[in-house]
């Protein structure tokens, strides 16, 4: 038996961060002294209440690396780590639109043709939701490359994100998974943040739940939920839903799962407020990585009206955790109608205080995927144009590359009579139209709707309306929780959300 125990995120084939302090810890004999080496780097530590923590200097890219541990005074290696590379990290984060799976997206019988990059590795956090809870998770707890066992369950956002970046860094890029279907952003941030408004909602809500159920009884309806969760079984089914369904098959499937037990809440559950940050996130922390990318908001709908501040303490929350102010990358909602037994409501509200989240909390970038909703379903199927868009954001926001990275961005609009013209800002050389009509824009004057006669599109839009009249207009676009955006600019990303209202200036003869 090993005299010094490490993390699972340390082992053989993994990745290091490069040009940053290299962090490693673990557990080990008391008092015991190790020496940790990683080619020319050495450092010495003493092991203390049974830990250790070492850092080592910052090292540049690379491949085919040896992190040594020695006991003081040995020559042999207590562990040997071998095949480390240095590259960047990132940590693909959220809820179940981050964790989709490969298996289940659109372009998968093209992705898995693709010639394997040996350059991507990817690591799966187990999904572990409450102290001492074993579950069999053989996609998690080890780095691993494309085309091994455990690629097609790993995050399609994620890999997509690397498989469009590695190539023009031209460095080995590392994405660690750690995200949770369902989850709640409270989930992930440690539990001090919910003893003041208006965060501690969520810890009021959760004492409410608690205390509903008996202990022993909690415990045990827990326990048989998990066990169902686990189940062969269920995870078949579930498999069924996550590929898609129509609203009948979804129906269908409720009615014959109606009886299936559910998992209550309280500490066995994973919503809890700061259970999955003592769980997961601290299991990877401080781990040195380049940045965050976070697809997370539709398990806050309920909570919708705070949640640019949610995020933001989540976002603050990390960034301490690992003492580095990590450049956060995000996705915007996409448009939804309505899926089992949960429906769009507030998604419009989410979208509004993301954009919030962006313009105000220094190192955020978000990208719009209001294109890629459908109706009938909370996950979208195309997920590898989100990791391309993410991985488009990172160059142009975090490596500093020129390129046209962010969606178009209602700047403005100016009213003269019946012609409305809207500026933006990052079109590139004009917007494009796909299809003959705007979708989804809308325009209101005098309480009721205009009509647009006709337009035209180049870097900034103009309307023309059917007839003029004085009263202010309001000019709303993809505000609908499920819309279809078919406006874009140069570089093919879709104009983001907004709404206006304009003062009419005199008369416009034209």
């Amino acid at each position: 038996m090993s005299r010094v125990e490490l993390p699972d995120i340390f082992e053989n084939g993994m990745m290091l961060q490069r040009e940053k302090p290299i962090k490693i810890w673990g557990t080990g004999a008391e008092n015991s002294k190790l020496v940790i080496q990683l080619g020319e780097s050495k450092e010495s530590v003493q092991i203390k209440n049974g830990r250790f923590f070492c850092e080592l200097p910052s090292m540049s890219a690379g491949v085919g690396w040896t992190l040594l541990f020695f006991i003081e005074g040995e020559v042999i290696p207590e562990i040997k780590i071998e095949n480390i590379s240095i590259g960047d990290i990132w940590i693909a984060a959220g809820q179940s639109n981050m964790e989709y799976f490969l298996r289940y997206d659109a372009h998968w019988n093209d992705v898995k043709r693709q010639p394997i990059n040996e350059n991507i590795h990817m690591y799966n956090c187990p999904r572990i939701a409450y102290l001492g809870q074993k579950r069999e998770q053989p996609d998690s707890g080890h780095w691993f490359l494309e085309q091994q066992p455990q690629w097609e369950s790993f995050s399609a956002p994620g890999y997509s994100f690397a498989r469009a970046i590695q190539p023009v860094l031209d460095v080995p890029v590392g994405i660690i998974g750690c995200n949770w279907g369902g989850t709640p952003a409270c989930a992930w941030m440690e539990s001090s943040y919910f003893e003041e408004d208006p965060l501690c909602v969520f810890s009021k809500e959760y004492e409410e739940a608690v205390s509903k159920i008996e202990k022993k009884e909690l415990e045990k309806r827990s326990m048989e939920a998990w066990e169902f969760e686990d189940s062969y079984l269920h995870q078949i089914a579930w498999r069924a839903m996550m590929y898609g369904m129509n609203e009948e098959d979804q129906k269908r499937w409720m009615k014959e799962n109606a009886k299936s037990p559910l998992l209550p809440m309280g500490p066995y559950h994973q919503y809890r407020p700061g259970g999955l940050y003592e769980e997961m996130v601290k299991k990877i922390a401080p781990f040195g990585v380049k940045g965050v990318l976070w697809y997370q908001g539709e398990s806050d709908s309920n909570h919708a009206d705070i949640y640019d501040i949610t995020f933001t303490k989540l976002i603050d929350c990390w960034r301490k955790t690992w003492k580095d102010e990590l450049p956060f990358l995000f996705v915007q909602l996409a448009p939804f109608g309505k899926w089992l037994d949960c429906d769009g409501t507030n998604y419009s509200v989410v979208r509004e205080k993301q954009e919030l989240v962006e313009k105000f909390v220094p190192n955020t970038g978000m990208v719009s995927i209001m294109d890629l909703g459908m109706y009938e379903d909370i996950h979208p199927k195309q997920k590898m144009e989100v990791g391309e868009r993410l991985a488009l954001l990172a160059r142009g926001l975090v490596y500093g590359e020129d390129v046209l990275c962010e969606s178009p961005e209602f700047i403005d609009a100016e009213c003269v009579g019946n012609r409305v013209v809207l500026t933006f800002s990052h079109t590139g050389k004009s917007l494009y139209l796909k299809g003959e009509q705007i979708k989804s824009l809308v325009i209101y004057q005098g309480g009721r709707k205009r009509k647009i006669k006709t337009y035209q599109i180049d870097a900034s839009i103009t309307l023309f309306l059917e007839e003029q009249t004085k009263e202010p207009i309001e000019i709303l676009f993809a505000k609908e929780s499920y819309c279809e955006v078919n406006l874009f600019n140069e570089a093919g990303l879709p104009v983001k959300p907004f709404s206006f209202i304009c003062e009419v200036k005199g008369d416009y003869r034209g």
